[in-house]
């Protein structure tokens, strides 16, 4: 009888270790490691940031239409309401452009046998323009989306997790059959019946802390959700994930930014808090769901070097390139690089006409002051700003390949000057909106040739080519219906009065618009 026992046992082990090898051996063929181009890490790589089952994806706005189209059905699908760029049928999934699919799991990156979808770099560093409704788009990579509405679509996600009666698996399942007229398989309600449960449990331990997320109309109300269309809160972001704090006082807006021959720039953040790119970009990963485990993986720490090399040499487009139509006055440009190279240059640089290259200025690269430069000063004073830097450095291991060196983050070792750094400006006309905080609609309103709207609308704003970045209308419509007044806090459009203050002392319109024409050359 023991002997049979013991035979038993063995047998029961061995089989054991055959489904665990079984299991290990299958695991493996989950993934293909993919190590992309530094263009195919930009537009199509995960950075670690996957969120949910590409299954889940693709039918969540389907079965909650009340969270992803705030605006009602008639405004259209939640590609177009919250600020997406529609992606290619046959290409990467069928995704809006700037999301991906990979099998890797959100937070550990293990092998998944289900895709999750994530984000790439392209994401929040593509835009469109159009002139007119009806005009053809012109997609540009590396421009900042001036559409993306994206803290308003993170909370429809969240609160769709929120609804257990509605978001469940045998609701999911169904909902897929039906639209693609096939069956989820066994692994794949496997990962999703997982994911939901953990995703859920994560959402509804963070709301004591971080709130409940809004949902409906709430999405479009700036006083609820302040960042609207084209902006972000990094550091708030930060704080929750790294500080473990809510950071619900944080008013730090910064527009999404434009990565345009990132070569020029010796530091790599507006005011100078990050000064290595990768940094810069690990720490942006970060804030969009990512962490130190997954960004361990292969492919992924490959896609955020590589996307790194994408930005350093690409080209922001040309003025005449854009709108065809458009006729330069040679005589106005040149009057014009005359006021820049006065006013301008020596913060800036300038495009060197024989190679195409940037010449740098004597302060560029510095930090203006805030009490000269006389900009939003919210970005340089939130609430956790001295103790931040202190914190991404303890939370990367010490070994960990991409951990910031505390060298490169302010406040720290390179001192505490508050104010923004003197960057340069290649193809500046697609860099609107202007300031940090995208407080400035146009160049016109920049250089003080027209004074600055206080109160103006953002969501899929058309470009202004005659001042020189986006329009807005009068009253919110369905497409530009978010309210920016630049009285509230974080949001202000004052200050950077070069050459000189609207209608001030020294103030010359001729020369304004002179400059406005040269800088539609750079």
């Amino acid at each position: 009888m023991l002997k049979i026992i013991k035979i038993g046992a063995i047998s029961l082990i061995t089989i054991l270790l055959v489904a665990i090898a079984g299991f290990f051996f299958l695991q493996s063929t989950w993934v293909k490691p993919e190590f992309r181009t530094p263009k195919e890490a930009f537009l199509h790589g995960s950075i670690g940031t996957e969120l949910m089952p590409l299954p889940v994806f693709q039918i969540l706005p389907d079965l909650f239409p009340d969270k992803f189209q705030p605006a009602g059905k008639e405004a259209g699908d939640w590609i177009q309401q919250f600020g997406f760029i529609r992606g290619k049928p046959n290409e990467n999934e069928g995704l809006p452009v700037g999301f991906n699919a990979s099998n890797y799991q959100p937070q550990s990156g293990s092998p998944s046998p289900t895709k999750f979808v994530g984000f790439s770099c392209v994401l929040c560093h593509s835009s469109h323009i159009r002139r007119f409704e009806g005009d053809e788009e012109i997609v540009v990579t590396g421009m900042g989306s001036t559409s993306l509405d994206l803290f308003a679509w993170v909370d429809a996600v969240k609160s769709s997790l929120l609804d257990d009666k509605r978001l469940t698996l045998t609701n999911i399942a169904q909902a897929y059959e039906s639209k693609y007229d096939k069956q989820l398989g066994i692994l794949d309600k496997a990962t999703i019946a997982f994911w939901l449960s953990t995703a859920r449990r994560e959402v509804a331990a963070s709301l004591p802390k971080w709130d409940e997320p809004y949902t409906g109309k709430d999405l479009r109300n700036p006083h609820l959700e302040p960042n609207g269309p084209g902006r972000t809160q990094p550091f708030r972001e930060l704080v929750r994930f790294v500080m473990d704090r809510p950071g619900a006082s944080d008013r730090s807006f910064s527009k999404l930014p434009s990565l345009y021959e990132q070569k020029n720039r010796e530091w790599a953040q507006y005011d100078g808090s990050v000064r290595d790119r990768l940094s810069r970009s690990v720490l942006a990963a970060i804030a969009a769901g990512a962490n130190p485990n997954n960004l361990l993986v292969p492919e992924i720490s490959h896609n955020a070097v590589q996307a790194i090399e994408y930005t350093l040499d690409l080209k922001g487009p040309k003025y005449t390139e854009v709108f065809k139509d458009a006729k330069l006055d040679p005589q106005k440009v040149e009057r014009g690089r005359a006021v820049y190279m006065q006013n301008c240059s020596s913060c800036h640089g300038y495009r060197n006409s024989k190679d195409d290259s940037w010449i740098k200025g004597e302060l560029q690269g510095l930090i203006t002051v805030i009490a000269e430069i006389q900009t939003d000063s919210e970005r340089l004073n939130y609430r956790y700003y001295q103790e931040l830097p202190d914190a991404v450095e303890t939370y990367f291991p010490e070994d960990h390949p991409l951990k910031p060196k505390r060298e490169n983050l302010r406040p720290g070792p390179m001192g505490d000057t508050k104010g923004f750094i003197n960057a340069p400006l290649e193809s500046v006309f697609a860099r609107a909106p202007y300031l940090h905080n995208g407080s400035v609609l146009t160049l016109a309103e920049l250089i003080n040739l027209k004074p600055r709207r206080e109160i103006f609308y953002r969501g899929d704003n058309l470009y202004d080519p005659i001042d020189v970045g986006l329009a807005s209308p009068t009253e919110p419509n369905e497409k530009t219906y978010y309210q920016l007044d630049t009285h509230a806090l974080g949001n202000s459009n004052k200050g950077h009065d070069y050459p000189w203050p609207y209608q001030g002392a020294g103030w010359d319109k001729a020369a304004l618009e002179d400059l406005l024409e040269y800088l539609k050359t750079l």
